[in-house]
């Protein structure tokens, strides 16, 4: 059996992205990702200690108290150890109030609406791909930069770091999922409904994503990349993909 676990091990590691990959959520690379990853630690250590205190007082029971072969009855049985009953009640009661307060406090901050100056994204999701427009970058005709994607040539989302950048979801047929797991949690895209996301990148880089809801049969290819920029090529970037002239006021910031 310890072979088999040691075996299972690592393939386990692997697929949880432990030992690291573009996906490892271990990994934050934006603030809202690094906060989401702070709060699972935060309750993750605490239960750690709390299960070897209790398999270790499991473990002390069974060797102290097991029945030995020259025992002729069973012990005397003692119950409604008052001063046990509540320790045990008040010290995780104690423990939880603790975990509240800044889980709580953290989850509030993170369920945010985007920030006013938010970079604005608009993002629509459909079977099997995803679509991209940019509200405030505009071609000569005065329509918004759209950069649309396939199953086969998924899209990809250019920002700047350094920025808020606000997301505005919406789905143009069934319920769909967004996450970027090394920027963000997973946000559910629904039918009729606009929800929010947002997230400030760290640094340059491209930060695969994908629909975490299964809508179809395929998708598995429903995925994305965001492309985060220094301030600089961002603005280059703009420029190009909107064939303006250099300085367009259009893409700053």
């Amino acid at each position: 059996m310890a072979v088999v676990l040691l075996v299972a091990l690592p393939a386990l590691l692997i697929g949880c992205g432990s030992l690291g990959g573009d996906q490892n959520t271990f990994s934050p690379a934006a603030d809202v990702a690094r906060d989401q990853r702070d709060i699972f630690f935060l309750a993750l250590w605490p239960a750690i200690v709390v299960l070897f205190i209790v398999f270790g007082l499991l473990v002390y029971a069974l060797v102290r108290y097991r029945r030995k072969r020259d025992d002729e009855a069973l012990p005397v049985q003692v119950h409604g150890n008052q001063r046990l009953e509540i320790a045990w009640t008040v010290l995780p009661a104690l423990l939880l109030i603790g975990l509240a307060v800044p889980m709580l406090g953290g989850i509030v901050a993170l369920g945010r609406e985007p920030a006013d100056d938010a970079f604005p994204v608009r993002v629509i999701g459909q079977r099997f791909s995803w679509t991209f427009e940019y509200p405030e970058l505009k071609d000569a005709e005065g329509n918004p930069l759209q950069l649309l994607g396939t199953p086969e040539e998924p899209a990809e989302l250019h920002v700047p770091v350094g920025r808020e950048i606000g997301l505005s979801l919406e789905s143009i047929d069934v319920i769909h999922s967004f996450w970027p797991p090394r920027l963000a949690g997973k946000q559910d895209v629904i039918p009729g409904r606009t929800n929010s996301l947002w997230f400030t990148i760290d640094e340059p880089g491209e930060y695969p994503g994908q629909c975490a809801e299964f809508c179809g049969l395929q998708h598995a290819l429903m995925r994305f990349t965001i492309v985060a920029h220094s301030e600089q090529d961002f603005q280059a970037w703009c420029e190009e993909a909107l064939e303006l002239a250099p300085g367009a006021q259009a893409c700053r910031s």
